[in-house]
């Protein structure tokens, strides 16, 4: 088995910020003009999917889908096939699938390099990141941060000839927005997660949220030089992304019982095992190799997040958004809570039809990553910011045709019915 590491119902969840401290006066009172719309974030903003930045998948982003229901224009930085880098494949859905990178070389990264983008996000990068991270010409950098912010923020230059670099929020401001949507934050908590520091920002959560507050504010108190509309979003549960995968649904794919696979792995019954183990998984519970798991599978990413360690992440996490909503506060803006949209979708899935898809691996949300939406779940997520865009500002913005796009979603395996492309 193939594992390429991530770098990563129909029911609607609305939750406006005034639910939870009060929507901001001004932010009722403006109109919302969408002319120049700004993107600030990371590979969620920026249209991720398996693993890659890649221009036919970039074009399902929800920053995209949300400008394309507005009618209004959204400058990406095109990445050619294979992507950057390259694009995961399935080879089997069968336990345990194979998964693997598409082979080819990316000759040159951007379709059009001389193109000033819009759509400022950048996979992998932390508030911090956003707030100073500038590109270099170091173009064989083994920095993958810094490597995806050359990519998205370093053309035409300083890669293709000297100039002053800019860091997004630098870009935000330079480019005189009317509104700007603000995704940040994931990578803040995920980074510590999967590369196995979860145990130091669990020891001390407290200068953990200090430290993201801190740079949050300095975020959106420079984001609010533009005097644009700021749309900020919530933080989701990174744990119920499917790349964390419960014990019990390795149990009910190998049809053992769950206490079977927790005592062949050396788990808990209730702990999360991570994509990246998956082979491990595999050759222990065949019998190929004992247990249990190593502590890391694949450099340092963690084979296993225990219960008790995913239940501190999300308690962190839930901090980190009352810092984001104090702040959207202080600065009149509006929230899209992201939160309990996937709580949402990790409970009860999403019903098209007589098919429900779900949050679990290859269940039709998340891609082969198991940490970036598919197609259809990056339409769900540009519908929740469509409901409540219109719910605050009295817009009329077509919601996305979820079931369409399942339709046409290479990665939702069970039919859902007929394909019309241009939906």
């Amino acid at each position: 088995m193939s594992i390429h590491k991530a770098v990563g119902g129909s029911r609607t969840v609305v939750f406006l910020f005034g639910a939870l401290v009060g929507l901001a006066p001004a932010a009722i009172a403006q109109k919302l003009d969408l002319n120049r719309l700004v993107v600030v974030g990371d590979s969620l903003a920026a249209g991720v999917e398996n693993d890659s930045l890649e221009a036919s998948q970039q074009i399902h982003s929800f920053a995209t889908v949300i400008a394309g229901q507005a009618r209004t224009g959204l400058v990406l930085p095109w990445v050619p096939y294979p992507g950057a880098p390259n694009t995961l494949e399935l080879v089997s859905p069968a336990f345990p699938p194979v998964i693997q990178a598409v082979p080819g070389t990316l000759l040159f990264p951007r379709l059009d390099p001389f193109a000033i983008v819009t759509d400022l996000a950048v996979p992998l990068q932390t508030t911090a990141d956003a707030l100073n991270r500038i590109p270099d010409s170091n173009i064989n950098t083994t920095d993958e941060v810094q490597a995806a912010t050359d990519l998205v923020l370093g053309f035409p230059c300083p890669v293709l000839f000297p100039c002053p670099g800019k860091s997004q929020a630098e870009w935000a401001v330079a480019l005189k927005p009317t509104t700007l949507i603000v995704e940040i934050g994931s990578n803040d908590i995920l980074g510590a997660l999967t590369s196995g520091e979860a145990a130091t920002v669990l020891g001390d959560p407290a200068a953990f949220i200090a430290t993201f507050a801190g740079n949050y504010t300095a975020l959106l108190s420079a984001l609010s030089a533009t005097k644009a509309t700021l749309i900020v979003t919530t933080i989701p549960d990174v744990t119920r992304a499917a790349y964390f995968i419960p014990i019990p649904e390795i149990a009910q794919a190998t049809g053992l019982s769950a206490l079977a696979v927790a005592t062949a792995l050396g788990t808990g019954e209730s702990d999360l095992v991570t994509l990246t183990a998956l082979p491990t998984v595999e050759e222990i519970l065949s019998g190929a190799i004992s247990g249990p798991l190593p502590a890391t599978c694949g450099g340092s990413v963690p084979c296993v997040v225990t219960a008790a360690e995913a239940a501190g992440v999300r308690g962190i996490i839930q901090e980190m958004n009352l810092a984001i909503a104090a702040n959207a506060a202080g600065f009149h803006a509006v929230v899209v809570d992201l939160f309990p949209l996937f709580d949402s979708l990790y409970t009860n899935g999403y019903t098209i039809g007589s098919h429900t898809l779900t949050t679990g691996f290859l269940g039709g949300l998340f891609s082969l990553d198991g940490l970036h939406p598919t197609n259809t779940g990056y339409a769900i997520m540009a519908n929740q910011y469509i409901t409540t865009l219109n719910a605050v500002f009295h817009t009329h913005i077509e919601p996305a045709n979820v079931a369409q796009v399942a339709a046409c979603d290479p990665l939702v395996l069970t039919h859902i019915g007929p394909c019309f492309l241009g939906f």
